[in-house]
């Protein structure tokens, strides 16, 4: 088959989802589909590439920053994507089109073009779905006053698929009537694994949290957690950037927590492994996940993980594996803590259960293939 994927985010722009777009895309093409991505670009990225046996296809958009898009970057995406699509769609015959987000990607299905003749999917990553983050109120008006739109794109898309069963729930409450698969996303596995040293016993205990640095990931409330702690010999790794960060950092002084918490800034995946090896455990309790693909990082590193009970995650980690706790729960959030620092065994229980829970579960080449099903059912015929 030949398919097309679009996201206004690829790596290493955004988060789960262009993670998830360029594994796709690199299994869909090792089992013999002929690919192509049609995404935004960065300062100084080409306009076309091959990446792992895919051709890139890369437009302008009018970013914020590198993991943070706004409204202006994802509409200037689509509409520079517009013409390409059409071009696209012109020269190949694309059995199948494979939109990443409902919005704004989608919105390219309504658009005229040769590109409206071929049967198309939706991938539900979370932020595209009403009412997933009630706590982004420009976020929940812009889904009120496009609500038709979204409607109108998931009606009629060949197939919708959503990241976890609470994801799908959640889109159900938009449209009751709709059909929606579930496909979860994948990890790496291989690239993702645990290290080989055992950490020192009588250090501190290093937790991790990878993220976005926005509100809605909560980590305001691990960062009160921790500073309710007393002298427990604790310390917070931050991997990532956000419109959030100035305000933890303030946060920080304020709870006196600055010798305690360190902020890592950006870091390429690649490098990524080393620094979940170095940490002890992983939290991250947001107040709404699609599905968390930190998380399966996480447990593929052999990590017990701390997670807020919303959304994926709930999919994701159970009691043999992780806590989870009330998001904005700060004094579970600390009990959850403090339980798990208190016992070195019950994180490496849990950090085994959860390596063997990735490598069985979250292969990339399963999640490309359970794709592979719906576009060969779905495809130009």
């Amino acid at each position: 088959m030949r398919i097309l994927l679009l996201n206004y985010e690829f790596p290493p722009m955004g988060g789960g989802a262009g993670n998830a777009t360029s594994n796709i895309a690199r299994e869909l093409a090792a089992m013999g589909h002929g690919v192509d991505v049609l995404t935004s670009r960065l300062a100084g990225q080409p306009s076309e590439e091959d990446l792992d046996g895919y051709r890139v296809y890369r437009v302008s958009s009018w970013r914020k920053g590198i993991h943070d898009c706004g409204l202006r970057g994802a509409f200037t995406y689509v509409l520079s994507a517009l013409p390409v699509l059409r071009a696209l769609a012109r020269e190949w015959r694309y059995d199948v089109v494979h939109y990443f987000f409902s919005l704004p990607t989608g919105l390219l299905s309504l658009a005229p073009g040769a590109h409206r003749k071929i049967p198309y999917i939706v991938s539900l990553r979370g932020s595209d779905v009403p009412h997933y983050d009630d706590f982004n109120r420009g976020l929940q008006l812009f889904h009120a006053l496009l609500l038709p739109v979204t409607r109108r794109i998931w009606r009629r898309s060949a197939r919708v698929v959503a990241l976890s069963e609470g994801l799908r729930s959640e889109a159900l409450l938009t449209l009751p009537s709709q059909r929606i698969d579930v496909i979860s996303n994948g990890v790496e596995t291989d690239l993702f694994t645990p290290g080989k040293e055992r950490r020192e016993k009588d250090g501190p205990i290093r937790m991790i949290t990878v993220s976005r640095l926005i509100e809605r990931k909560g980590i305001q409330h691990v960062l009160e957690a921790i500073s309710r702690m007393g002298e427990q010999n604790i310390e917070l790794l931050i991997v990532g950037t956000g419109s959030y960060e100035t305000h933890l950092k303030e946060l920080c002084g304020k709870l006196g927590l600055d010798g305690k918490v360190t902020f890592h800034g950006f870091c390429l995946r690649s490098r990524l492994p080393e620094l979940y090896r170095r940490s002890d455990l992983f939290i991250l309790p947001s107040m709404a996940e699609s599905f968390g693909i930190v998380f399966a990082e996480a447990m593929a590193c052999g990590l017990p993980v701390i997670g807020g009970r919303t959304g994926g995650v709930v999919d994701l980690v159970k009691e043999e594996n992780g806590i989870l706790v009330p998001p904005g729960d700060v004094a579970a959030i600390r009990a959850a803590v403090k339980k798990l620092c208190d016992s070195p065994e019950m994180r490496r229980a849990m950090g085994r259960a959860n390596r063997e829970r990735a490598v069985d579960r979250y292969g990339w080449r399963r999640v490309a293939e359970e794709y592979g099903k719906i576009y060969a059912r779905e495809a130009v015929v």
